[in-house]
């Protein structure tokens, strides 16, 4: 399956949600789909960002090809020449609260198995290979399109974005965020635009609520970093509360979370923040 793809971030979605449908009607198992789709996105995204720098006029091709045990995702572009296999992996140091980049890569080196580059006269070619056990019959993590409709022109990975100011005394200042769908390339703009103005305001603790959020990418991660940073600026905090599996996974592989306040769900924050609250009230 080949799709050309103009370079846009909507355009790198709709090839992500085309992966999707393409290993799930193979009985690709649900955990390997997300990585596949994790890794297509980070690599489209570096295509779209920092080869052809967001000219929606210039396009790009991605090839998807399932042989027997593995699964083979080829993408090819007329950017300069770069060799994303010879990028150094980043270190995250102690009390590290940014992300600029360079997590991407590392992401992709997590879940693929084999990440091959070459250049073919004035064309990149990078081919990203995943070995696959004899597992079958997965569940899509993204949407429940059917296996026998035609792949749609837009993507079906939304992100909603729900923002909860709470009330009375105690809580004064705290936000919350719930997050459903998909905090990728395309989307994180929209959460990006939302949280300017409740950074800037007098918010000291923001709660991600992540319940509904099944796929995020090192765009949504670099959002939570800023939060994180801007709120520890002025004493605040940022929590995390009801990460799925593959969300968690995702923070673990870039060792985001030491130092980051992560809650099983709403009623373990609200114990921990009574605690706390109560020990601030006996200080003299």
């Amino acid at each position: 399956m080949t799709l050309e793809l103009h370079a846009t971030p909507e355009e790198v979605m709709r090839a992500v949600e085309a992966l999707q449908r393409f290993t799930q009607t193979r009985g690709v198992p649900e955990k390997i789909i997300f990585g596949l789709a994790l890794s297509l996105e980070e690599c489209g995204s570096n295509i779209v960002n920092h080869a052809l720098r967001h000219d929606s006029r210039k396009t790009f091709q991605v090839t998807f090809d399932h042989t027997g045990s593995t699964v083979v995702i080829e993408l090819r572009d007329r950017g300069p020449a770069f060799d994303p296999t010879t990028a150094t992996e980043r270190k995250l140091q102690a009390c590290e609260d940014d992300l600029p980049g360079g997590w991407g890569i590392q992401l992709v080196r997590r879940y693929m198995d084999e990440i091959r580059y070459r250049r073919e006269a004035d064309v990149n070619v990078l081919c990203l290979t995943k070995r696959l056990a004899p597992d079958t019959g997965a569940k899509s993590l993204f949407s429940a399109t059917s296996h026998n409709q035609t792949p749609k022109p837009q993507t079906d990975m939304p992100l909603k974005i729900l923002t909860l100011k709470a009330v009375g005394d105690k809580n004064l200042g705290a936000v919350t965020i719930k997050l459903t769908g998909s905090l990728d390339t395309a989307t994180a703009p929209d959460l990006e635009r939302q949280l300017t103005p409740i950074l800037a305001g007098p918010t000291k603790h923001l709660v991600f609520d992540l319940s509904e959020l099944n796929f995020i990418s090192s765009a949504g991660l670099r959002l939570f970093s800023i939060a994180r940073k801007q709120l520890n600026e002025y004493g605040g905090q940022a929590s995390f509360v009801s990460l799925q599996p593959q969300i968690q996974e995702v923070f673990e592989i870039i060792k985001s979370l030491p130092g980051v306040a992560t809650f099983k769900d709403m009623a373990e924050l609200d114990r921990f923040l009574a605690a706390r609250q109560q020990a601030h009230e006996k200080k003299p």
